[in-house]
């Protein structure tokens, strides 16, 4: 992917990220950005991240894992990209939910099935 395109009218940002050693892109739409099946941002990933107010974000368990973002470690990306809002996706059934979400930061949960987000 050479950079940012769009489609439909949106402007869509790539944004490099690994999953393990393999590259892989989540994404940027305006003020929203999705980076799932993933478990590092490469630092130079992280300026396009910069003014997201709505992040949803690999979270698959507590434990670590090789090609995802444990819980902890989610935490942190969402402490350093600081957005107003952040949604935990690509969770295992190891978390469970009301009492995971119980323990996150304030703006940070766990997605669910038939989530909506509205972003602009």
């Amino acid at each position: 992917m050479g950079g940012a395109f769009t489609l439909g009218g949106v402007d869509i940002v790539p944004v490099p990220v690994m999953h393990g050693p393999r590259p892989i892109l989540g994404y940027r739409l305006g003020s929203f950005a999705y980076l799932t099946d993933c478990n590092h941002i490469p630092e130079p990933s992280w300026p396009l991240l910069e003014g997201v107010r709505t992040l949803v974000l690999d979270a698959l368990r507590e434990r670590p894992h090789a090609t995802h973002f444990s819980v902890a470690e989610a935490v942190q990306v969402a402490e350093r990209i600081a957005p107003d809002r952040t949604y935990f996706t690509h969770i295992s059934h190891d978390l469970p939910h009301t009492a995971t979400c119980a323990r996150l930061p304030a703006g940070v949960e766990l997605a669910y099935d038939g989530l909506v987000l509205e972003i602009s």
